[in-house]
């Protein structure tokens, strides 16, 4: 019990962030924003709705208390085209590791993400050459189940960007080579009332903002809370039925509206949150199908969600596409490789 209350206290601590951020954090125009993407392609054909249903290595990124409930080692690599029509050379990569024990986990992920060669220009706007843009978030996860059916988590880690600033006003001018770093803690907890029913918190991103030594201006951290609930009506020998819904919100800026009272505040922050449902089947352990529906009216996301995958003995490979939930034509598919240990 000595860990819950150690991670109590620290969550805690880190709640005055919820409400220091005050900028509008847009999905591709902050320097973090590589730490929404969602590394695992179960999740993209689900909607995203994967913080109390992940069950292979990618726990390290959704839910890291849930890797105490897992009973071998496993790992788990992805990769996708981000957001083609937007910039065709920008690639994410994803690598996560998990590791049990009789009622603990540790976990590792990396994150990487590069935008492509771009020109390079200094603070005057004047041209430099070209440099790879790039960002990479290494961390470290532990989960300790306190009683049976609850697990805490707690994870850390750095986040480091190469050529970051660039100037929003004036695009052609390019980026200024800058490098800029920060630190973050996630905070989770899986509670399985029953067999087959999982219910998943998450706070992630809770650290420093990113600084730029050049200019003295600052970026918040993309500080997210993730809510969600999983739910196994079948489980036989030949199909399994996975039902999972989940409610993401950012932080940064939460409760912004100084004449709103709490429950109007409370009520445009609830308005504002991503909603997912997705919906899994598995047929004889081999091949799955998912469809979710996700709405976001903050991002402009709204709409459904497909993917599948394929099992033989302890390897999986699934695939996830979300590109029509965008308000724009792009291509958007993951690809994920999992493993485990027997």
């Amino acid at each position: 019990m000595k860990f819950s209350r150690i991670y109590f206290l620290l969550l805690l601590s880190a709640s005055p962030v919820f409400v220091a951020g005050q900028h509008a954090f847009v999905r591709g125009q902050r320097p973090g924003f590589f730490l929404l993407i969602h590394p695992s392609a179960r999740a993209t054909g689900m909607a995203y709705a994967l913080t109390a249903a992940a069950d292979d290595a990618t726990a390290n990124y959704y839910n890291s208390a849930g890797l105490a409930f897992s009973k071998t080692p496993s790992v788990s690599t992805s990769y996708l085209g981000y957001l083609t029509a937007l910039r065709p050379d920008m690639h994410y990569s994803y690598l996560g590791i998990s590791y049990p024990m009789v009622s603990s986990a540790w976990g590792f992920d990396l994150t990487f993400v590069t935008l492509g060669e771009t020109e390079v220009r200094d603070s005057l706007g004047q041209y430099t050459g070209t440099a790879l843009v790039w960002r990479i978030a290494p961390k470290l996860s532990y989960a300790q189940r306190v009683i049976e059916h609850l697990s805490l988590g707690i994870s850390w880690k750095f986040i480091y960007h190469k050529f970051m600033w660039d100037f929003g006003f004036m695009p052609e001018l390019g980026w200024v080579n800058e490098d800029t770093r920060s630190w973050a803690f996630d905070f989770s907890l899986q509670y399985r009332p029953l067999q087959n029913l999982a219910i998943g918190a998450v706070v992630h991103n809770i650290g420093p903002d990113f600084n730029y030594e050049s200019s003295g201006a600052t970026d918040p951290l993309p500080r997210l809370t993730r809510l969600g609930i999983a739910y196994v009506p079948v489980d036989t020998k030949n199909i399994e039925c996975t039902i999972s819904c989940e409610l993401s919100k950012l932080l940064v800026g939460l409760f912004r509206y100084e004449n709103n009272t709490f429950w109007q505040n409370l009520k445009c922050e609830f308005d504002t949150a991503r909603k997912g449902v997705g919906l899994e089947i598995v047929f004889f352990k081999m091949l799955s199908l998912r469809a979710g529906y996700v709405y976001d009216n903050t991002d402009c996301l709204q709409g459904l969600t497909f993917g599948g995958g394929v099992q033989y003995k302890n390897l999986r490979l699934d695939i996830g596409t979300d590109e029509i939930v965008y308000d724009f034509s792009t291509q958007n598919r993951t690809i994920t490789a999992s493993y485990r240990f027997d």
